[in-house]
């Protein structure tokens, strides 16, 4: 009788680990964003510098401009793992195409993921630049 019970919490114990959700975290309000080292965003910045600028700069393909505060702060709750797969995979936003890794064809997962990072952390300079001119 001792055994079945046994048997019984493993597979409960089992099953169980696979039905946990996993919280999401806001990217700004993430460990990993807050503990960016100046290496991760300059490997950010590069891929931006060669992938992402062509169309977040410019609104090109209908990407969201850096500067468009609500769309950042709400993309931003939806999380790294997130938002990471979306530009991983491609996605078909409302106004265009993401193109799969934006077309950094040769970039790795970890290329990818610091640049997700990077133009967060450059929406928000370009965001806080944008306030200070205005009270100016």
């Amino acid at each position: 009788m001792k055994s079945i019970f046994f048997y019984l919490l493993l597979i409960t114990l089992f099953f169980s680990q696979g039905c946990e959700k996993k919280q999401v975290v806001d990217i700004y309000e993430s460990e990993e964003y807050k503990t960016l080292t100046q290496k991760d965003i300059n490997s950010g910045e590069a891929i931006w510098a060669i992938a992402c600028f062509r169309c977040h700069m410019y609104g090109t393909n209908g990407a969201v401009l850096l500067d468009e505060k609500t769309y950042w702060d709400e993309a931003a709750s939806k999380g790294i793992d997130k938002l990471f797969e979306s530009v991983w995979e491609g996605i078909q936003g409302e106004n265009g195409v993401m193109p799969a890794k934006g077309f950094c064809n040769l970039c790795s997962e970890d290329e990818i993921r610091k640049s997700v990072f990077y133009i967060f952390h450059l929406a928000k300079k370009v965001q806080a630049s944008n306030e200070q001119k205005a009270s100016s």
